[in-house]
C-alpha cells in the first residue's frame, strides 16, 4: 500500500517536470490521469506526520520513455512543494535538462530552478539562475547559448537576462564571443527559436585585388513563421561601405510559395575599376551603385502557378563587381512575370517581359499569350496532332547609347502539325507529317539602300570624292507569312546480344541496339522572307528548307542486379542539303552526342562536329565525372571550337564528409594561352566550428577569403558572390 501511494505521489511530483520547459511539455496529460510510474531508488520513505515523502540514492522515475533522475527528492504532500538536488537530470528523446537543485510548487506552478544546463539539438543553454513564472514561461539570468560542447565554447552568445516562452528564447544585452573570450558583436536584444536551426550572424573576411580588403556580414532573423529578414553590412577598402536588406519567405508546410525581395546600395569610391575597364566611363557607371531584386513562385493548384523575376540595376557592371555568382548564372537578368495553367490536353500561359535597365538590349513582350497542345491521337484514328500558338506585342529595344532604332509589332503565330505513324514490312517505322505555320505581323520592315556621293574642292586644286552607303529601315504595313512543311521520318531497330559477356566484373551480358533513321523535311520559300520581317526571335528566321537528316542511334546495355543498365547512348547524324545555297556544300558537318557510364559513379558525356570538307574537327566538348564512395568527386571538362577556343576545366572535391576537405577549380584556355580561373579552398570541420581558407584568381583579379561557421549550421555561411 505504501509503495502504491509513493508511486502515485511521485507521479504528481514528476508531472511538473514534464511541463518544466517548453521542449518537454508536448501533449502532456494531467498528473491525475497518468498511469502509475516506475520508480526506483536506493531508499524510499514516507513520513505521515510531516506529510513528507523522501527518495534518496539514485532516484529514477520513468514515464512512457521519459526519465527523471536525482540523488535526492522530497514532496510535501499537503502543499505540493517539491525539492530535488544532486545531479538532477531529465531526458526526453535527444533533449536533456540538467541542474543541481530544484524547488517547485505544483499548485501555483511557480518555482526556483537555480542554475541549470540544457541541450536542445543543436543548442546548449546554461544559466546561473532561473524562475518559472507561468506554465510555459521562464526568466533566466547569466545566460550562455552555444552549439559547442564543453565549458569554454569557441563561439557563444552571452546575455544578462533571458526569457524562454513559446519555444523561443529572448535575450537582453546579447554579446557574441569568439574563441571563448573575445567579444566581436553586440545586440541590445536577440531571439531565436528552440525548434529550428536558424542562422544568425555570419561574417566573411578576405582580400581582393579589385575591391581591397573586405569584411562581408549578414544578420539573419525571423519575422514570422514563414518570413525572415537578412541585413547586410559590408566594407571593401577600395570601394567603400555597402548596405543591403533582404526579406525571404517560404511556405514550409505545403511548399506552395517561396520568394525574396531585396535591395543593396554602395557609394563606390572607384566605380571605373573592374573587368571591362576600357568600356567604363562616367556616362555608363557612377558612384551610386545599387540593385533591387524580386523573385517569387506561387502555386495556386496542381495545375496553376506563377513565376516572377524583377531586377533593377544601377549600371551594367554592378552584378559583375559585387554579385559575381549571379552574373555568371545570368549576364543579363530577366524581368518577367508568367502565369501558367496545365490542362489535361494543353498548356496555356500569359507572360510579360519588360526591360527595366536601359543599358541592355531586349525584346519586350507586353504581353505574350501562348496555347500549346502536345502530340495526341485524334479520336480512334491513326492520326496524331500537335499545335503551338502565341499572340504577342513585341518591341525590340536597344541600349540608350546605340545608333540602332527600336521597332515593334503585334505578332500572332500559329503552328499545326499532323502525324500518321505506320509500320511497314513488320519492322520499319514510318511517320509522315504535314504542317502549316501562319504568322501575322501588324508591322513589317522595308529595307532600302541609298548611295550618297559628295565632291569637295579645297580651292587649291585638291578634289576629294566621298561615297556613303546608308541602309534605311522603314516600319509600316502588315502582312501574313505562310510556311508549309512536309516531311517524313523512317527508322528501324536491330540488336545483338552476348549473354556470356561480363562487363567490368559486375555486368551480366551485353546488348547492342542500333537504330538507323532519316528525317526528310521540305519547306518551300515562304511568301515573306526573313529580311522583310522584324527580328525578335527564331520564329522570324524561318526560311526555305529542303534537307534529309541521316543518323544512327546506338545503345549498349548490360544487366546489373537483373535490371537493364545503359552503358552507352550515342547519336551520330548529318544533313544532306537537297537544294544547297551557292555558298553551301551538299552535306553538313557530322554531329554526335553521347553519354557513357561503364561503371557505377562514372559518367562521360561528349558531343561535337566534324567537317569532312576541311577534314578536321569544328567543335568538340566532353565532360567526365567520377564520384567515389566517400562522396569525393573529380570532374574534367574540355571545350574546343576551331580557331576560337580550346578550354580545359578541372573540378576536384575531396573528402567532403571528413574533418578536412579540399576543393579545387581550374580553367585554362590553350587557344589564347591564358589561365582564366583557378580556385582552391580547404575546410576544417571541428566539433564546434567550421572554418575554411580560399584563394581564387579570375582573369587579373586575385581573392583570398576566410569562412567561419558553426558545425551545427553547416550551410549558414554568407553568400558573398566571390
Amino acid at each position: 500500500m505504501l509503495r502504491h501511494h509513493l508511486v502515485r505521489l511521485f507521479a504528481v511530483s514528476a508531472g511538473f517536470l514534464i511541463a518544466a520547459f517548453p521542449a518537454f511539455s508536448q501533449n502532456t496529460a494531467p498528473a491525475a490521469d497518468r498511469p502509475p510510474l516506475d520508480i526506483v531508488a536506493d531508499s524510499l520513505d514516507y513520513f505521515a506526520e510531516k506529510n513528507l515523502m523522501v527518495g534518496t540514492g539514485n532516484v529514477e522515475v520513468r514515464d512512457r520513455g521519459d526519465v527523471l533522475t536525482a540523488d535526492y527528492m522530497s514532496v510535501q504532500t499537503d502543499t505540493m512543494d517539491v525539492y530535488a538536488r544532486g545531479n538532477v537530470i531529465y531526458r526526453r528523446g535527444e533533449n536533456i535538462w540538467r541542474g543541481e537543485e530544484l524547488r517547485y510548487n505544483i499548485r501555483t506552478r511557480e518555482g526556483d530552478f537555480g542554475s541549470f544546463s540544457m541541450f536542445y539539438d543543436p543548442l546548449y543553454i546554461t544559466a546561473d539562475g532561473s524562475k518559472r513564472i507561468s506554465t510555459n514561461e521562464y526568466l533566466l539570468n547569466g545566460v550562455t547559448i552555444t552549439t559547442c560542447e564543453g565549458d569554454d565554447p569557441a563561439i557563444s552568445i552571452r546575455a544578462r537576462e533571458a526569457r524562454i516562452k513559446d519555444r523561443r528564447v529572448y535575450t537582453k544585452g546579447a554579446t557574441f564571443y569568439a574563441l571563448g573570450f573575445i567579444p566581436y558583436f553586440y545586440l541590445p536584444s536577440y531571439s531565436r527559436s528552440l525548434d529550428s536551426h536558424e542562422r544568425f550572424f555570419q561574417i566573411l573576411p578576405g582580400y581582393s585585388s579589385r575591391v581591397g580588403g573586405f569584411l562581408l556580414t549578414a544578420y539573419n532573423y525571423r519575422l514570422a513563421e514563414n518570413l525572415r529578414g537578412v541585413t547586410h553590412l559590408d566594407y571593401r577598402s577600395k570601394r567603400g561601405v555597402g548596405i543591403g536588406q533582404d526579406f525571404v519567405w517560404k511556405d514550409r508546410e505545403n511548399e506552395n510559395y517561396n520568394g525574396m525581395i531585396g535591395g543593396y546600395y554602395l557609394n563606390d569610391d572607384d566605380p571605373l575599376r573592374g573587368p571591362d575597364t576600357e568600356n567604363r566611363t562616367v556616362d555608363n557607371v557612377d558612384e551610386e551603385r545599387y540593385r533591387l531584386k524580386l523573385n517569387h513562385y506561387q502555386s495556386f493548384s496542381d495545375r496553376d502557378y506563377l513565376l516572377a523575376d524583377v531586377n533593377y540595376l544601377s549600371d551594367p557592371y554592378v552584378l559583375q563587381d559585387f554579385f559575381n555568382r549571379e552574373f555568371r548564372y545570368s549576364v543579363q537578368p530577366e524581368n518577367r512575370v508568367t502565369l501558367t495553367h496545365r490542362g489535361d490536353d494543353y498548356t496555356a500561359a500569359i507572360g510579360f517581359n519588360k526591360r527595366l535597365n536601359d543599358f541592355y538590349e531586349n525584346v519586350d513582350r507586353l504581353p505574350e499569350i501562348s496555347l500549346n497542345v502536345p502530340r495526341k491521337q485524334i479520336g480512334e484514328s491513326g492520326f496524331y496532332y500537335e499545335s503551338q500558338n502565341t499572340a504577342s506585342y513585341l518591341e525590340k529595344v536597344y541600349p540608350e547609347d546605340s545608333l540602332d532604332e527600336d521597332y515593334d509589332s503585334f505578332r500572332f503565330d500559329t503552328g499545326h502539325t499532323v502525324y500518321y505513324p505506320t509500320r511497314s514490312l513488320g519492322f520499319l517505322n514510318i511517320i509522315p507529317r504535314a504542317g502549316y505555320r501562319g504568322t501575322y505581323y501588324s508591322d513589317i520592315l522595308t529595307r532600302s539602300t541609298t548611295t550618297n556621293t559628295a565632291i569637295n574642292d579645297d580651292g587649291f586644286g585638291n578634289v576629294t570624292v566621298t561615297t556613303n552607303i546608308l541602309d534605311t529601315i522603314t516600319q509600316g504595313g502588315s502582312d501574313l507569312r505562310n510556311v508549309v512543311q512536309l516531311g517524313w521520318e523512317g527508322s528501324f531497330k536491330a540488336f545483338r546480344t552476348w549473354d556470356d559477356y561480363i562487363v567490368m566484373s559486375d555486368g551480366d551480358g551485353l546488348r547492342h541496339v542500333a537504330e538507323p533513321y532519316l528525317d526528310h523535311t521540305y519547306q518551300p520559300e515562304p511568301n515573306v522572307t526573313p529580311d522583310e520581317l522584324p527580328q525578335f526571335d527564331s520564329v522570324d528566321t524561318l526560311d526555305k528548307r529542303h534537307d534529309i537528316k541521316l543518323g544512327m542511334r546506338n545503345k549498349l546495355q548490360t544487366r546489373r542486379m537483373k535490371q537493364p543498365v545503359d552503358l552507352l547512348n550515342l547519336n551520330v547524324y548529318s544533313f544532306y542539303r537537297v537544294e544547297p545555297e551557292d555558298d553551301e556544300e551538299d552535306f553538313s558537318d557530322v554531329f554526335w552526342d553521347a553519354d557513357m557510364s561503364l561503371v557505377p559513379r562514372l559518367l562521360i558525356e561528349f558531343d561535337g562536329s566534324y567537317d569532312f570538307y576541311e577534314e578536321g574537327l569544328r567543335t568538340f566538348s566532353s565532360q567526365i565525372g567520377y564520384r567515389m564512395e566517400d562522396l569525393s568527386t573529380i570532374g574534367m571538362e574540355y571545350r574546343y571550337r576551331k580557331d576560337e577556343q580550346s578550354l580545359v576545366g578541372l573540378v576536384i572535391k575531396l573528402f567532403p564528409e571528413d574533418r578536412w576537405s579540399f576543393d579545387a577549380d581550374f580553367r585554362m584556355d590553350f587557344e589564347l594561352d591564358e589561365l582564366e580561373e583557378q580556385a582552391y579552398f580547404v575546410k576544417h570541420t571541428g566539433p564546434c566550428l567550421i572554418w575554411g581558407l580560399g584563394f581564387r584568381q579570375v582573369d587579373e583579379d586575385e581573392q583570398v577569403w576566410l569562412q567561419v561557421g558553426l558545425t551545427a549550421f553547416p550551410n549558414a555561411l554568407i553568400d558573398a558572390g566571390y
